[in-house]
């Protein structure tokens, strides 16, 4: 996906919302949210995981006064693939 193709980002959130209604009333499928974010030397990851509309867990982690080598220990700690 091109981020800085408005057409792209389109497509991307028009299969994502097509996504998340075959999820909804789908039982058999979880939606799994994750951001992270690194400000002020404070690293921190925040998970939702929903399924058929319901939260079903909140998981929280963070790390203070990180370095980028602790920064990158974090992210394999808190399973995060890629980084943008």
């Amino acid at each position: 996906m091109n981020r800085k193709c408005k057409e792209s980002r389109k497509v991307q959130i028009k299969k994502l919302n097509e996504l998340i209604f075959m999820a909804s009333t789908n039982l058999k499928m979880a939606v799994i949210v994750s951001d992270t974010s690194i400000k002020n030397q404070i690293a921190s990851s925040i998970t939702h995981i929903y399924v058929h509309n319901k939260p079903v867990i909140k998981t929280f982690y963070y790390a203070v006064n990180v370095t980028s080598t602790k920064v990158e220990l974090f992210a394999i700690r808190c399973g995060i693939n890629q980084a943008i």
